[in-house]
C-alpha cells in the first residue's frame, strides 16, 4: 500500500525487533493516516531534495513494541507521527541539515549518535509543529541525553576527527527509544562532543542590545513618575475652581435673561391698549354729536310750526 510518492505502508511499519520477536505491529486507521501525513509533508520533500533513497529504520511502533523498546509513554512513534531515517551514501549530518534548510514542517528533528551508529529522528504533528531541533547522545550504559539548539547552530555543525576513522560513515542501526519523554529535561546549547557551536545570530545580539537600552530607563522611571505627580497636583486643585466659576457665571446670566423678557412684555402690550382706547373714543364721538344735532332739528320744526300758527 502506497502512502505517498516515495513511501509504502510496509516500510513505515517495519521493525527488526518486531520481526525477531514476532510482535504484531499493525497500526490502527488513525495511525495509517498519521503515517501518510508524515510521508507527504516531510519525507517526500526531503527525499526529492537529497536525490537519493531514504531508508526508514523505524516508523510506527505499536504499544507492545514501544513497551519492549522502553519508549516514552507518549512517543510519537506510537502514534505513527515519527520515523528514524538515514540515506545510504549520504552523511547523516547532511541529511539532518538538509531537512532544516528546507524548513520542513517537523515537530521535532533529532540528530542521534550512538557509538558509530547515527540517524535522524523526525516527527510531524498535524495538530501543530514545534519546530524543535535536538541533539541526542548515548553514553556507554545506553542512557541518552538531549540538548536543544537553534537552526543556525545546527547548520554550523561539523563532525570531528575525534570520532574515529568512521566518523562520516554509519554503523548498523539498532532500534532503541530515541526521543525524550514529555517530562524529560532538555539542556540548552550544543555542549556535546563533536559539535561546534555556531556564532550568536544577529537577532540574538540585537535582542541583547535592546534589553540593555530598556534597562537604563527603568532607573530614571521613578524620577519621571515623581515629576509627573508633582506637576499633576497644581492643576488638580485649580481645575475644580475654574469649573465652579463657570457654573456661577452661568447661574447669574440665566436670571437676567428671564427678567428682561418679563419686563419687556408689558411695554410692548401697552401701545395696544392705548390704541384700543383711542379707537373706542373715536367711534363713540359721532354718537354724541348725532345726539346733540337731533334735538336741534326737532326744535326748529317746533319753531316753524309756532310761526305758522301765529
Amino acid at each position: 500500500m502506497n502512502l505517498s510518492r516515495f513511501f509504502t505502508l510496509a516500510e513505515m511499519i517495519h521493525s527488526n525487533t518486531a520481526v525477531a520477536e514476532r510482535i504484531d505491529n499493525q497500526p490502527p486507521p488513525e495511525g495509517v493516516e498519521f503515517l501518510r501525513r508524515l510521508c507527504n509533508e516531510v519525507l517526500d520533500p526531503l527525499r526529492e531534495a537529497v536525490g537519493v533513497s531514504i531508508k526508514v529504520n523505524s516508523g510506527y511502533r505499536g504499544p507492545v513494541l514501544n513497551k519492549r523498546l522502553k519508549g516514552a509513554l507518549k512517543s510519537q512513534h506510537l502514534e505513527g507521527q515519527a520515523a528514524d531515517i538515514e540515506a545510504p551514501g549520504l552523511p547523516v549530518l547532511s541529511l539532518f541539515k538538509k531537512a532544516i534548510e528546507l524548513k520542513l514542517p517537523y515537530d521535532q528533528i533529532i540528530y542521534e549518535v550512538k557509538g558509530a551508529s547515527k540517524w535522524v529522528h523526525v516527527s510531524h504533528n498535524p495538530a501543530g509543529n514545534k519546530g524543535q531541533i535536538l541533539l541526542a547522545k548515548f553514553d556507554a550504559a545506553g542512557k541518552v541525553s538531549y540538548s536543544a539548539i537553534s537552526a543556525e547552530q545546527a547548520l554550523a555543525m561539523t563532525e570531528l576527527v575525534s570520532r574515529g576513522a568512521g566518523a562520516e560513515g554509519n554503523g548498523e542501526y539498532v532500534e532503541v527509544a530515541d526521543e525524550p519523554p514529555q517530562t524529560a529535561m532538555v539542556s540548552r546549547g550544543a555542549a556535546t562532543r563533536g559539535v561546534t557551536k555556531a556564532a550568536p545570530s544577529a537577532k540574538k545580539a540585537a535582542a541583547k542590545k535592546s534589553a540593555a537600552k530598556k534597562a537604563a530607563p527603568k532607573n530614571a522611571a521613578p524620577k519621571k513618575a515623581a515629576a509627573k505627580k508633582a506637576g499633576a497636583k497644581a492643576p488638580a486643585k485649580k481645575a475644580p475652581a475654574k469649573k465652579a466659576v463657570v457654573k456661577k457665571a452661568a447661574a447669574k446670566k440665566t436670571p437676567t435673561k428671564k427678567t428682561s423678557t418679563t419686563k419687556a412684555a408689558p411695554k410692548r402690550a401697552a401701545p395696544k391698549k392705548v390704541a384700543a382706547k383711542k379707537v373706542a373714543a373715536k367711534k363713540a364721538a359721532p354718537k354724541k354729536v348725532a345726539a346733540k344735532k337731533a334735538p336741534s332739528k326737532k326744535a326748529a320744526g317746533k319753531k316753524v310750526a309756532a310761526r305758522k300758527s301765529r
